[in-house]
């Protein structure tokens, strides 16, 4: 019989125009940065869609971990540091981290023409005879759609059921049909000159990582990042028992969405006390394959893309590396600032259209007003 660790639990009433909000949190007030997480928690919490929220912040050399809501609406149950949550599309800073070993390794070159590592002719994987490379998968440069095959009139139907409609296309949707859907993709630019947002991109990533290796992602991910940063918590997204409930912003359940071929790009599972130990390994830049991933294949006058992750330059000069990620259900940021040796991730088990804005705001604002103390 597994017996549950007690958490201390409070009620923070919380002023919500006439009404008050009582927000259960673990939060002990007895810290400057436990009184920053605070306001930043309780302003999102406020709104009624949110349900559970979970944060980690190393900071100095320490782990701290802050959780709200609860993890089932109607329940009583605070998540914690080993509550899972799916982390969508930080994912992809998972595949540009293996990326990264693969380029040291020299198993891949950034100006690969990815059609090297594919089984098949695709003549359409190119524009003007210029081939997509590897470093436009990596950047979003490619071409390539978000999703194969295009999903562009199932995003026409009212949001509550795209979620459906989507869970249900990919249910039994296989990596021989995904190629075969490739075989119809459309690139109608130059591969490097433009930018578009591709899940395709990176699953063909993960794909091209698991030929080199002769491994499959999933170990690849346990191989070189999961299991000598101990987290074991961290996998796959397959229908783990331990995923919390997910919801939209009319608290309707929302489904699983994809299957496990969308792991490059967006299927893994994670909580807040792993990825605080993901943040210390990005936090350490004398690392060769972290180095790496960190650096800008493209410079441009807003954020720059090292492998995946994107790089912020703050106003006093120094760089933050981040990542969102939002499902059907779920909300979820990383910020990483090296120079500060300090970094937030923040979990929710409910998204809308602000949810992933709004955590990334109260991730900037925990790391500028707690760096000030």
């Amino acid at each position: 019989m597994k017996i549950k660790s007690l958490l201390p639990l409070f009620f923070v009433p919380f002023a919500l125009g006439a009404q008050t909000k009582n927000i259960a949190t673990d939060n002990h007030l007895t810290t400057e940065l436990d009184k920053i997480v605070q306001k930043e928690a309780l302003t999102y919490m406020q709104n009624p869609a949110r349900v559970g929220l979970s944060i980690g912040v190393f900071k100095d050399g320490k782990s701290y971990f802050y959780n709200y809501g609860t993890t089932e609406i109607g329940k009583s149950e605070l998540p914690t540091s080993k509550s899972v949550y799916e982390i969508a599309s930080i994912s992809k800073t998972f595949t540009g981290t293996l990326l990264a070993h693969a380029l040291t390794d020299g198993k891949i070159k950034m100006d690969d023409d990815i059609r090297k590592y594919l089984d098949g002719n695709f003549p359409n994987l190119e524009f003007e005879k210029h081939p997509i490379t590897i470093d436009n998968l990596t950047n979003h440069s490619s071409g390539l759609p978000q999703f194969l095959p295009d999903q562009s009139e199932t995003f026409k139907k009212p949001m509550d059921s795209v979620a459906m409609a989507l869970a249900d296309f990919y249910k039994n949707y296989s990596k021989k049909k995904f190629y075969e859907d490739l075989h119809q993709a459309k690139i109608d630019f130059v591969p490097g000159t433009d930018y578009k947002y591709s899940n395709v991109g990176t699953q063909i990533a993960g794909d091209i990582l698991e030929k080199v290796y002769h491994k499959s992602y999933e170990d690849l991910l346990s191989e070189y990042i999961t299991k000598p940063l101990k987290m074991s918590q961290t996998i796959i997204g397959t229908n783990s028992a331990q995923l919390l409930t997910r919801y939209n912003e009319k608290g309707k359940v929302m489904p699983r969405n994809f299957t496990t071929i969308m792991a490059p790009a967006g299927g893994i599972l994670s909580t807040t006390g792993d990825l605080v130990k993901y943040i210390q390994y990005h936090l350490d830049e004398n690392n060769t394959y972290v180095k790496r991933s960190h650096t800008p294949l493209v410079k441009n006058e807003g954020d720059a893309i090292g492998l995946y992750w994107r790089l912020h330059t703050n106003e006093d000069g120094t760089q933050m590396v981040f990542h969102t990620g939002g499902t059907f259900g779920f909300s979820s940021v990383l910020q990483v600032h090296p120079s500060k040796n300090m970094g937030v991730v923040i979990l929710s088990n409910e998204s809308d259209g602000e949810s992933q804005g709004k955590l990334y705001d109260i991730a900037d604002n925990i790391l500028r007003n707690s760096s000030k103390k």
